[in-house]
Parts: structure tokens; sequence; C-alpha cells
């Protein structure tokens, strides 16, 4: 036991060693570890400058990209103008040359009448207003000649519409009479359904009467023979009284009826011709023939019992 101690702390001390030689390489190693994630993270500002700074370079060099662009559109726009000045220029010169023609008849004119026309913007004036004038006539002419298209147009639609009403008024008519026939057949057959309704509803008013006297027999037997059982039952328990009061006199034993209450239908009250009353009626009085049948059964069975004890004494 020595020798396993011995061994046992030399090899405790061992793992010590070892423990401490494992802690300065984990030291080392993590020294190394956070060396490596300065540079890391240097490495990536330097990556996130260098990107920024290419990012800032193409902004630049697409936004100059965009404004020669631009430049160069405005360019073409006003070569554009340019020429369509020139082409409205030349428009214009050859323009004026043809109407030159019409100055010289002006002056030619003023020329001839002197008295009437003292320049050119006199007689311009002058055509203006007779070109006005006659712009008005030709605009209430054509203002005439539209209103009384309109009217025409108007007196055609009237008339076709007045045809269309006519048409429109004789098939309703017609519409009208085939449903009033329609009325007339759904009329008579409403008629015969509500006389064989009429009928069945009498046939089954029968039924049910029927039914209810029935019930009505039924209870009513019922009630008479629980009060004839209870007086046979009262007399049969006034017999065994007589022969148990001669057997012991000393003792007497007294034995009490339990008389129950006869359940009796409230006589007084008048009868609704509602069937639904009589119906509800007509099913309390079955459940309480089903519970007088079963006390009928119950005394049944307990004279059978009864009549096999006194044969076994």
């Amino acid at each position: 036991m020595y020798e396993v101690h011995e061994a046992f702390e030399a090899q405790k001390e061992a793992y010590k060693q070892q423990e401490e030689a494992f802690k300065r390489q984990e030291d080392l190693i993590r020294e190394r570890d956070l060396a490596i994630q300065e540079e890391l993270i240097k490495y990536c500002k330097f990556l996130q400058e260098n990107d920024a700074k290419k990012a800032r370079a193409e902004k630049r060099f697409q936004e100059e990209k965009e404004a020669r662009l631009k430049k160069q559109q405005e360019i073409s726009s006003l070569e554009e103008q340019l020429q369509d000045l020139q082409k409205n220029s030349s428009k214009l010169d050859k323009k004026v040359q043809a109407l030159k023609k019409y100055e010289d008849y002006l002056e030619s004119v003023i020329k001839a009448h002197p008295d009437q026309y003292s320049d050119q913007g006199e007689l311009l004036k002058r055509h203006e207003i007779l070109e006005k004038s006659n712009q008005t006539l030709r605009e209430h002419q054509t203002k005439l000649e539209e209103d009384l298209e309109e009217l025409r147009i108007a007196s055609a639609q009237f008339e076709k519409q007045r045809n269309e009403e006519i048409l429109t008024l004789n098939n309703e008519l017609a519409s009208l009479t085939k449903d009033l026939d329609d009325v007339d057949k759904q009329k008579n057959k409403l008629q015969s359904q509500v006389e064989d309704s009429s009928r069945q509803a009498s046939h089954k008013n029968l039924n049910l009467g029927r039914i209810l006297m029935a019930v009505d027999n039924i209870h009513t037997r019922c009630e008479e023979g629980i009060v004839k059982i209870k007086e046979d039952a009262k007399k049969e328990t006034e017999k065994v009284e007589k022969i148990d009061t001669k057997k012991d006199k000393t003792n007497p034993t007294v034995k009490k009826d339990k008389d129950g209450k006869d359940k009796k239908e409230g006589g007084g009250q008048d009868e609704e011709d509602n069937f639904m009353t009589k119906a509800e009626r007509a099913l309390k009085k079955l459940e309480d023939i089903a519970a007088m049948m079963g006390d009928f059964q119950e005394i049944i069975n307990k004279c059978k019992t009864d009549t096999t004890a006194s044969k076994k004494k």
C-alpha cells in the first residue's frame, strides 16, 4: 500500500506538471489567438476602408458618367432646336416672299381708292370686320342647320319610341293575360288542395278523437281497478287483524293502512277545443296509466309471493 501510495503521489505530481504545462500552452495559444484577432480586426478595417473608397470612387465615376450623358443629351437637344429654328426661318422667308404679292395688291388698292383708305392698317381692319361678320353669319347658319337636324332626329326618335312603347305595351298585355290564366289555374289547384287538406284534417281529427276517448276509457278503468284493489286490500287487512287478535290478545298488533291518495283529474275545468291541449292531457293520462300498470304488476307479484308463503305455512 505504501508503494501504491507513492506511485499514486508520483503520478499525481506528473499530472500536475502536465496540467501546468497545458495551462502555459493554453496561455500562449490564447495570446496568439488575441494577436490574430487584433490582426484580423485591423485587416477588416483596412478592407472596409478600401471598400468605402471603392464605393465612393464608383459613385463619383457613375455621377460623372451620368453628367456627361446629360450634357450630351442637352447638346443633341440644342442642335435639334437649332435645326428646327433654321427650318422655321427658311419657312418664314418663303412665307414673306409669298405674301409680298398681297402687300403689293394692298398698295394698289390704296392708290386706287385714296379717299376710303389711307393706309394698309385701315384696309386690314376693314377686312377683319367683314371677315368677323361673315364668320358670324356662317356660324348662325350652321347653328340653324344643326337645330333643324336635331329636330328631325328628335322627331324620328319620338316616333320610334312611341312605336316601341306601343309594341311593349302589347307584349305586356299578352304577358299579363297569360299570367292571369296561370293564376286562375293555380287558384283552382290551390282550392282543390285546400279541400283535400280539409278532408284529411277532418279524418285526422276523427282519429284523434277516437284515440283520446280510448285513453280516457283506459284511464277510468285503471282508476276503478285501483279503487277496487284498495278496498279488497282493506278487507283482507281487517280479516288478518281479527285473526291475529284471537291468537294473541296480550300483544295485539295494530296495522296501519297506508292509504294512497287517488290522483283525480280536475273535472271542474272546461275542456278546450284545442287538440294540442287535449293531446297534452292524453299524454299525461298515458303516463298515469303506465304508472298504474306498474303498480298492478307489483300488486300481482306481491299476491303471488304471499300466496306461495301461505301455502308453505
